[in-house]
């Protein structure tokens, strides 16, 4: 039995994931950005007792500090992380703390949230699966506008968070994997969910036709499903997965340089929050 957190738990893939993973867990951890949204869905959910909402908005740094500090109240270990919340917001919005919401949401909430969890990770070496994207394909090099602020277009921004899941995956891998963490990506297909529905004009247009393509939340959260249910020994630490199988992603992907100086980069934005 698993003590696992989720996050984006409450809508398409994350709920489909959180209802297949449910029955092997000791304790279900949901970070949610609407505490009674969730108490609603998760009302008459078999093994809903196991479940504990934490409030907790990744958009905001100082959310997922509280957040993650309530997480460690209820438990020292945890097992898997699956960090799947995200989302597509106009180019150039930003947060409250001044923060483009893209970069925000994606990876910087994603990534406080590992860090302060790193003594419960490390304590269950744990699998942290992150959801990515085939779209991190159209990503160009990033490091001259990690911030996003610069990208020009909604779909630009998305394309390089996307590239952020995958070299933060590999980083974690370099990183920790001699404290026992395994770390995966992943593109979980084109699945047909509320995504998009921040983006507005030609782009919400262009996501709603393209959708009554994609596949069901349930098949798109197969991967996710398989990585946290298989065993270590049958995986590929550090590997970027698409339909249960490793795939080379993108050269940027592949780019150690790249993932170290997004890690860095990253600590210093948290770095100067603080100040």
């Amino acid at each position: 039995m698993i003590n696992l957190i989720v996050t984006g738990s409450t809508s398409g893939i994350g709920w489909e994931t959180l209802k297949a993973l449910l029955p092997e867990c000791k304790l279900a951890l949901l970070p949610v950005r609407n505490l009674e949204k969730a108490k609603k869905m998760i009302d008459g959910l078999p093994g809903k007792e196991k479940i504990r909402l934490i409030s907790m908005d990744l958009s905001e740094m100082s959310s997922v500090k509280a957040g993650a500090k309530e997480i460690l109240q209820f438990t020292d270990q945890v097992d898997v992380l699956i960090n799947n919340a995200g989302g597509m917001f106009p180019a150039k919005k930003l947060t409250s703390e001044g923060l483009d919401m893209t970069f925000a949401t994606n990876h910087l909430g994603h990534f406080l949230l590992t860090q302060e969890l790193l003594p419960a990770l490390e304590k269950g070496k744990a699998k942290i699966i992150n959801v990515s994207s085939e779209a991190h394909r159209i990503s160009g090099d990033p490091s001259g506008d990690f911030s996003l602020k610069k990208s020009a277009t909604t779909i630009t921004a998305y394309g390089k968070v996307k590239l952020y899941n995958i070299l933060f995956s590999n980083e974690l891998k370099t990183r920790f994997e001699s404290k026992g963490i395994n770390a995966f990506s992943l593109h979980p297909g084109a699945v047909r969910t509320a995504f998009g529905s921040e983006t507005s004009g030609l782009t919400k247009g262009l996501i709603r036709l393209t959708q009554l393509f994609f596949i069901s939340p349930k098949a798109g959260a197969e991967t996710t499903i398989f990585l946290a249910k298989t065993t270590k020994e049958n995986l590929r630490n550090g590997s970027y997965y698409v339909r249960r199988k490793p795939k080379s992603p993108s050269s940027f992907g592949l780019s150690r340089d790249l993932s170290s100086s997004l890690w860095e980069y990253s600590e210093e934005v948290l770095s100067a929050l603080k100040s």
